[in-house]
């Protein structure tokens, strides 16, 4: 029973632990710019999670749109064709 949501992302009320991280830098730097960095990464990780996302999901992701579907490492036998 306990060891049931070790899997599942960390979650503080309703936001990723991850979006803690700027709240806290705005915590210890009172200012208007920080409290915008603090906005924005709350308001980037409401919208990944609303979407069901992680944020290293969300690096695959941007790393596969950067890169493309080509991957010359992997030998032409091994190629997933359809993926």
């Amino acid at each position: 029973m306990m060891w049931r949501n070790t899997g599942l992302p960390v979650r503080v009320l309703m936001l990723d632990a991850r979006a803690c991280l700027p709240i806290l830098c705005f915590v210890v730097k009172w200012s208007w710019i920080t409290f915008y960095v603090a906005a924005t990464g709350v308001l980037f990780f409401a919208v990944i999670s609303f979407f069901g996302l992680t944020l290293p999901a969300v690096t695959r992701l941007m790393r596969r749109l950067l890169v493309g579907a080509e991957r010359s490492a992997v030998p032409s036998w091994k190629r997933r064709r359809l993926a």
